[in-house]
C-alpha cells in the first residue's frame, strides 16, 4: 500500500482595507463631486471613503478578529476637511486631507494600524 504524507492546508489570505464612510446625508454630494471630476479628468469609480488601513494581507478570521478587537476600543467622532489635495497614486489623484485631531491621530497612528501587525492580539 502506498503511503502519502499530508501537509497542513495553507490558509488562504486575502487583501483587506479598512474604510471610514461619510455620513449618509453627505454621500450623494460627494458622489456628485467625484462624478464631475471623473468625467472631466478620468479616473476610477469608487465609494467616497477615508482609508484608515490600506492593503493588508490576512486570513478572513484574522481580519475579523483584529477589526472587532480594535473597534471595541474606538468611539465615533466628527472629522472635518482641511483641504483638497492631489497625489500621484491612481486612487489618490484627488483626495481630501482631514483636519488633524487627537481622535484622528489615535486612529491612524494607534488603534487601527495594529490590524496589520502580526503581534496584534497575541
Amino acid at each position: 500500500m502506498e503511503s502519502t504524507t499530508s501537509t497542513p492546508a495553507q490558509v488562504k489570505k486575502n487583501v483587506y482595507s479598512v474604510w471610514a464612510l461619510p455620513p449618509e446625508e453627505l454621500t450623494p454630494r460627494l458622489k456628485k463631486l467625484m462624478e464631475g471630476l471623473r468625467s472631466e479628468f478620468g479616473g476610477p469609480e469608487f465609494e467616497p471613503h477615508v482609508t484608515v488601513v490600506g492593503a493588508i494581507s490576512l486570513t478572513e478570521t484574522e481580519a475579523c478578529d483584529k477589526f472587532n478587537k480594535v473597534c471595541e476600543e474606538l468611539k465615533a467622532y466628527d472629522a472635518s476637511v482641511e483641504k483638497v489635495d492631489t497625489g500621484s497614486f491612481f486612487y489618490q489623484c484627488v483626495f481630501l486631507r482631514l483636519h488633524p485631531t487627537p481622535e484622528l491621530h489615535c486612529l491612524t497612528n494607534g488603534n487601527m494600524t495594529r490590524i496589520g501587525k502580526q503581534e496584534f492580539g497575541n
